[in-house]
């Protein structure tokens, strides 16, 4: 008896193999931000590649929001956009943050919001009908109001005709460096992201 996919997991190779086996049943055919491929450690390397500032000689140096695909040319694509605020000059970080060193960011929410709506926008337009984009994202606490951010990717997907069809979380397995911030704690600490499963319903 096949096991039961289920939405909580505690690591993302085991998200991913859910959504492949629901989804994408012919393996990931687009990765539009690649980085170093950490997705890919146990699976195969998607056959077209893109990132803002290529690591690998198989990614082509593109940015996720204007992408060198033709319309509705893709079956299936994956975006894992950073989700960090308050960090300057994107992939070199702040300094003043632990994992602003490990991960990308924006300096904005707003610039958060204009990426996002702007990658969905174009994975609308390269997806096939019906294709599928997986998209990765965790809400955040930016200057002390609280971001739902997978629930602000649902409603602007839907903008664009992208669907909401499944939805997993990724429960952290070990504790996040904590903010290097003094005083009392007012929000609780996020220990799990989103990875959003979204169908393409437009036709045209």
């Amino acid at each position: 008896m096949q096991e039961v996919v289920k939405s909580v997991y505690f690591d993302q190779d085991t998200i991913l193999d859910a959504i492949q086996t629901l989804y994408c049943p012919d393996g990931f055919e687009c990765d539009i931000t690649y980085g170093k491929g950490g997705f890919y450690k146990n699976r195969p390397r998607p056959s077209k590649c893109f990132d803002i500032q290529p690591m690998d000689v198989c990614v082509t140096k593109a940015d996720s929001a204007c992408l060198p695909l033709s319309k509705h040319g893709v079956s299936n694509l994956i975006f894992d956009p950073p989700f960090l605020t308050y960090i300057r000059d994107a992939r070199k970080g702040n300094g003043s943050m632990v994992m602003s060193n490990q991960f990308g960011g924006y300096w904005k929410y707003e610039e958060l919001e204009t990426h996002y709506k702007d990658t969905l926008k174009e994975s609308a337009r390269v997806l096939c009908y019906r294709g599928i984009m997986v998209f990765k994202c965790q809400d955040i606490i930016h200057n002390h109001k609280m971001h739902c951010t997978h629930a602000n990717v649902i409603q602007w997907a839907s903008e664009v005709a992208l669907r909401l069809v499944d939805l997993f979380v990724l429960v952290a397995k070990h504790r996040m460096p904590s903010p290097n911030r003094k005083g009392r704690q007012k929000h609780a600490r996020i220990f799990h992201s989103y990875f959003l499963v979204l169908e393409n319903t437009n036709k045209q």
